[in-house]
């Protein structure tokens, strides 16, 4: 067990989760929960089980990248704090602001860092990879998913 990689790993994962549940609030809660679900939409329950899938795969991926990784500040750590930090700042748009336009168009940069990540992680961690690539289908659900909502 790498303590120093682990220790490196909950601070990233903390961080986010607490912008995302700032970001988050009962208002926005009840007003996301209040529109009219497409047809194609899973219960919520499901997408709580994503999120928590979610921050697995990115505490896997920030695990192995800070074992394996001389700095700090390498290009996989840094595209994967960008990412979780955007993450949580989308809760922002769609909870605050509640503005399902917005988010929808976040989702295209946020999608763009995510594939980003994963060319990174291509050649050195095909564990990494292979993991993002299961939350990277998700991604594709949900830009499905926000354009029939909005």
């Amino acid at each position: 067990m790498d303590w120093t990689a682990l220790f490196k790993t909950l601070g990233l994962c903390i961080i986010s989760i607490v912008i995302e549940a700032v970001s988050a609030t009962k208002d926005g809660k009840s007003w996301f929960e209040s529109l009219k679900q497409p047809r194609v939409s899973f219960p919520f329950s499901v997408w709580y089980l994503v999120g928590g899938l979610y921050y697995i795969i990115c505490g896997v991926i920030a695990y192995r990248t800070f074992h394996t990784s001389e700095t700090i500040f390498s290009l996989p750590i840094i595209l994967l704090a960008l990412i979780m930090l955007t993450n949580g700042l989308t809760n922002f748009v769609l909870f605050k602001l509640q503005s399902l336009k917005l988010f929808y168009w976040v989702l295209y940069p946020f999608l763009l860092l995510f594939i980003s990540l994963m060319v990174v992680l291509f050649p050195n961690d095909r564990i990494s990879f292979g993991l993002a690539g299961l939350y990277l289908l998700w991604l594709f659900y949900d830009l499905f998913y926000f354009r029939a909502l909005w």
